[in-house]
C-alpha cells in the first residue's frame, strides 16, 4: 500500500536506453505501460507499494471492490458468494471452481487458508488487514470459512490490494527469494515470461485463464520502468507506451492538445503529507512541528505547484473516503504565528537544524520542499534538502540514527477503509515500516483499534472513532499534510475499456484492448 506506501513513486536511478525502448513497442495485441520505478517486492505477502500495476494483472482476489455509488459495493472475484453469521464473526465463501493456478495447481479452499495465514504469519507489508481473523477453516473444497475475533468486514478485506492476493501453496513454499528472481503463481489473465531487472517485465495471457479470451483483450502486457520523465512523455506522443503513471503536472496541457493522448483527473483516495519526526530533535518538541505546520504555503501549492491537481486537506483521510473528519482545526499559512511558536519552543538558535528527506525525481516534492525551505529561514530554522531515490530514503527514515526530521510520503489504501492510513502511517510500530513520524500515542493507538472493532459491525460508532483519532493527530502536529490528490491518467486514445476505481491504484489491464 499505499501504500505506499505509501510513498508515492519508488525510482531507480538506471535510465533506460532508447534501444530498449524501441524493443517490444505497442502494437494491436501488445500494452506497454510506462511506469517510474521497478517491481520491489514480488512476493505477493509482503509486496506494498509501486508493485501493485504487476500484482493486479497476475494475481487475484476473493472479491473486488465496486466503483463509489455503484452496487452492489462488493463484487464477486475468486469468491462468487459469500455471507455473514448474526453475530458478525463467521464469514463463509463460496469458491469459483475449475481454476487454475498459473504453476498447473488447482485452486480451492486449501489455497486460500494457505496464502491469508502466510501473509498473516510473515506479519508484512498490508498483513494487518487481517487482524481480526483468529482462523480460517477449509469446510470443504470450494468452501472456506473466516472466524473473527470480533466483527470486520472481510467481504471488504479480501477486496484489497495489497496482501489478499491468492496464490499457489505449491510455489509459495519456495519462498520469498524463489519469488524475488521474477516469478509468480498466480490465477490472473497474464503471466510473467521475463523479467528484466529495472528494465521490463513481459506478460503473456494465461490460456487457461477462467474469464475466458473471447472479445478483445491484449495478449501481451510490457511493464516498462522509464526513469526519465522527458522520455515517458515522448513514448507517449509516440505510440511507444500506451498508459504513463509519470506525466508532471505541468505536462498535462500540452498532452491535452494530443489528438493522440487522453486525459482524465478523476476522484482518487491518495494524498501527500511531510511526516515529522516526534522522536527526533527538535522535531520531537510539539512547538516546533506546530511552527512548520504553519511555515508551509498550502493555497500557494494547490494553486502554483500542482497544477490544479491537488486541493487544501484537513487532515489524514481524504475527504471523499468515509470516516472523514471535516471538522478539523486545520494550520494555515502565518509565518508570524510559526514565529511565536519558535520562541514558545525555549530552542535557540544552534537547535533549529532540521533535515528533510524526499524522492528526487518528483517534481512536486521538490517545489514545495524549496518552497518550506525558505520559509522556515524567515522564522529562524534551517532546513537542509536531502533527495534521493525511494528505497533508500525510505530504509534511513526507518532507524532513528538515519531519519530526517522530516520525510516525503503519498498513501493510497491497501483496503477501502480510514483504518489503512491511520493504522499505517500512524499507530505505534515495534519495528517501524511506514510509522515514518515514529510517533506513539496510547489514545490515539485505543481509538484505531476501536474502529477497527467498530467497522464491521456500525460504521457510525467506528467513524466517531476515526475521526476523533485524526483530531489528535492534528493537535499532536505529526504531519504537515498539504494535498488531496486527483487523479491523473493519461492514455493513448486507441485505448478502450479503462474503468477507473479510487480503490485500486492500478486498473486490471485484461479489460483492455485497442480501437
Amino acid at each position: 500500500m499505499k501504500k505506499s506506501i505509501l510513498i508515492f513513486v519508488l525510482v531507480l536511478t538506471l535510465a533506460m536506453p532508447s534501444a530498449v525502448l524501441a524493443a517490444g513497442a505497442a502494437d494491436e495485441k501488445t500494452f506497454v505501460y510506462a511506469t517510474y520505478g521497478d517491481v520491489k517486492d514480488w512476493d505477493p505477502s509482503i509486496a506494498y507499494s509501486l508493485e501493485v500495476y504487476l500484482l493486479q494483472q497476475v494475481y487475484e482476489t476473493l472479491t473486488y471492490y465496486n466503483a463509489p455509488g455503484a452496487k452492489p459495493l462488493v463484487l464477486p472475484g475468486l469468491a462468487t458468494s459469500w455471507e455473514v453469521s448474526e453475530d458478525g464473526l463467521t464469514w463463509t465463501f463460496k469458491l469459483r471452481q475449475g481454476v487454475k493456478f498459473h504453476d498447473g495447481e488447482p485452486f480451492n479452499a486449501a489455497a486460500v487458508k494457505y496464502s491469508i495465514d502466510r501473509t498473516k504469519k510473515m506479519g508484512k507489508g498490508a498483513a494487518f488487514i487481517w487482524g481480526a481473523v483468529a482462523e480460517i477453516k477449509v469446510v470443504d473444497d470450494y468452501t472456506v470459512q473466516f472466524v473473527c475475533k470480533n466483527p470486520a468486514p472481510i467481504d471488504i478485506i479480501a477486496s484489497g490490494q495489497y496482501g489478499a492476493y491468492i496464490f499457489s501453496p505449491k510455489s509459495g513454499e519456495k519462498g520469498t527469494d524463489w519469488f524475488m528472481q521474477g516469478n509468480e503463481a498466480g490465477t490472473g489473465p497474464y503471466k510473467v515470461d521475463h523479467y528484466e531487472k529495472s528494465q521490463e517485465v513481459i506478460l503473456s495471457k494465461y490460456d487457461e485463464y477462467w474469464g475466458g479470451w473471447e472479445g478483445r483483450h491484449f495478449e501481451r502486457a510490457i511493464l516498462k520502468v522509464v526513469t526519465e520523465a522527458s522520455t515517458h512523455i515522448q513514448m507517449m506522443k509516440s505510440g511507444e507506451a500506451d498508459i504513463s503513471n509519470a506525466i508532471a503536472a505541468d505536462a498535462l496541457p500540452a498532452m491535452r492538445k494530443d489528438p493522440g493522448v487522453e486525459v482524465s483527473t478523476p476522484p482518487v483516495w491518495r494524498n501527500s503529507q511531510w511526516l515529522l519526526n516526534t522522536k527526533k530533535a527538535p522535531t520531537d518538541n510539539l512547538k516546533i512541528r506546530q511552527a512548520i505546520c504553519s511555515a508551509f504555503d498550502y493555497q500557494s501549492f494547490v494553486s502554483a505547484i500542482s497544477g490544479g491537481l491537488a486541493s487544501v486537506p484537513s487532515g489524514a483521510i481524504p475527504p471523499n473516503m468515509w470516516g472523514h473528519n471535516p471538522n478539523l482545526r486545520i494550520y494555515k499559512f502565518d509565518l508570524e504565528k510559526a514565529k511565536k511558536l519558535v520562541a514558545e519552543s525555549g530552542l535557540s538558535k544552534d537547535k533549529l537544524k532540521l533535515r528533510l528527506a524526499y524522492i528526487g525525481t518528483t517534481q512536486f516534492y521538490a517545489q514545495s520542499a524549496q518552497m518550506l525551505q525558505a520559509n522556515l529561514a524567515q522564522i529562524g530554522i534551517t532546513l537542509e534538502l536531502t533527495p534521493g531515490p525511494w528505497a533508500t530514503i525510505w530504509e534511513q527514515a526507518k532507524n532513528l540514527d538515519t531519519a530526517p526530521n522530516i520525510q516525503s510520503m503519498t498513501w493510497w489504501p491497501s483496503w477501502p477503509s480510514p483504518s489503512d492510513w491511520l493504522i499505517s502511517l500512524f499507530r505505534s510500530e515495534e519495528k517501524t515500516l511506514f510509522n515514518l513520524s515514529h510517533y506513539a500515542n496510547p489514545k490515539f493507538d485505543a481509538l484505531i483499534n476501536e474502529g477497527v472493532k467498530k467497522e464491521g459491525v456500525d460504521r457510525a460508532d467506528a467513524t466517531k472513532a476515526y475521526q476523533d483519532a485524526q483530531k489528535i493527530l492534528v493537535d499532536d502536529a505529526v504531519a504537515v499534510f498539504f494535498a488531496d490528490w486527483k487523479g491523473r491518467i493519461v492514455k493513448r486514445a486507441s485505448i478502450k475499456g479503462y474503468v477507473h476505481n479510487p480503490a485500486y491504484d492500478a486498473a486490471r489491464w485484461y479489460t483492455l484492448y485497442r480501437n
